[in-house]
């Protein structure tokens, strides 16, 4: 005797097809939303590591600064756009490390314009002996070395002592005591704010540091001839 076999029928495939897709598609979000939070997480930290090792990296250049380097900061502008940029000259083997030996010459930390928008700060060595139009070629189409990238803003401040505050040029001729670097990472609306010391330049007064002279022995007097 046979017995009528019962199949699914289409209402229920159908049905079961709905279920399927929806555990599919809801498996599928979890899983992408958790791919999205681990990488945004991982490039975030990536982030932190960069502007950590920058931030080290200027207060041993800066603490280490040579006592014949001449530093000057601020802003420059270029085609409408302005570069916080500091500029560091006649400072051998400053930023040397893996271009070619020591420098003599200029090493320019700018604040320069991200490809989609935002900032990064670069670094950019030139020889001393370039002349002006060489200069500003070097400026427009140098080898730029990028040093931290993806930020928003960048601002650099210098303490001056006869002011007893920050100003935001500081020319050429005695280092501030004190450079403040303020800047906003892309995504982030509050600024990071970092303090770097810079050692004081004495100037050495050589006559005042030379030894006072040896007295003399008195000699005895010379006795006279007799005749």
């Amino acid at each position: 005797m046979r017995k009528n076999a019962r199949a699914f029928t289409l209402f229920e495939m159908v049905v079961v097809i709905a279920i399927f897709v929806l555990l599919a598609g809801g498996i599928y979000a979890t899983v992408n939303a958790a791919v999205r939070a681990t990488a945004t997480l991982s490039e975030e930290n990536l982030q932190i590591q960069r502007l950590n090792a920058f931030v080290s990296l200027l207060r041993r250049t800066f603490h280490n600064l040579p006592a014949n380097a001449i530093f000057s900061g601020g802003v420059r502008s270029q085609d409408g756009d302005g570069f916080a940029e500091i500029v560091l000259r006649d400072a051998p083997g400053v930023f040397a490390w893996g271009l070619g030996g020591p420098s003599s010459g200029t090493a320019l930390l700018s604040a320069r314009p991200r490809l989609g928008g935002g900032r990064e700060i670069s670094l950019l060595l030139m020889p001393g002996s370039l002349g002006e139009m060489e200069r500003r070629e070097a400026l427009q189409d140098g080898k730029w070395l990028r040093l931290l990238p993806d930020l928003r803003e960048v601002q650099w401040r210098f303490y001056d002592e006869a002011q007893q505050d920050y100003v935001e040029e500081w020319p050429e001729g005695a280092r501030p005591p004190l450079v403040e670097l303020n800047l906003t990472l892309l995504g982030e609306e509050v600024p990071r704010k970092f303090v770097f010391w810079l050692p004081p330049v004495k100037e050495v007064d050589f006559a005042a540091e030379q030894p006072p002279a040896e007295p003399q022995e008195p000699q005895p007097p010379e006795e006279p001839e007799t005749p």
